[in-house]
């Protein structure tokens, strides 16, 4: 679909419209639907990070590229990342964009969400630590 007929701006335009025309449906209401069918994405969602200077993922500088991987987390795994200067808390290595990082419970409960109980570890590392938890 390209071309401007074809935008989401004029297919917001033209459901408007349509909706606006139903007996039913008054200016409020339609803008109410309209507000469903063509939600706002705001720009924090797009989660894009540039990239400085001349930095490449094949620089060997792991330190910046897990930095910046880690920006990419909100809430408590970014925290967790900072506590633990981007390394995985199983293993100790750097993450990096081949593995997406968990969010793992110390203790087991997922209802503790204190600091303490909170770390960042690679998938694979999850993964392991919860096949050993389940064979013993």
């Amino acid at each position: 679909m390209d071309g401007a007929r074809n935008s989401l701006y004029f297919m917001e335009k033209r459901a408007f419209k349509v909706f606006n025309r139903e007996k039913k449906q008054n200016r409020y209401s339609s803008k109410k639907l309209l507000l469903q069918a063509f939600p706002t994405v705001s720009y924090s969602e797009n989660k894009f990070v540039n990239v400085k200077g001349e930095k490449s993922p094949y620089d060997g500088d792991l330190v910046y590229w897990s930095k910046r991987n880690s920006k990419l987390y909100d809430g408590e795994t970014s925290k967790a990342l900072r506590r633990q200067n981007h390394s995985c808390a199983s293993c100790k290595l750097k993450f990096t964009d081949n593995e997406r990082v968990h969010l793992h419970h110390v203790d087991g409960n997922h209802n503790n969400w204190s600091h303490d109980n909170l770390v960042a570890i690679h998938e694979s590392c999850h993964d392991y630590i919860h096949m050993s938890k389940s064979k013993s």
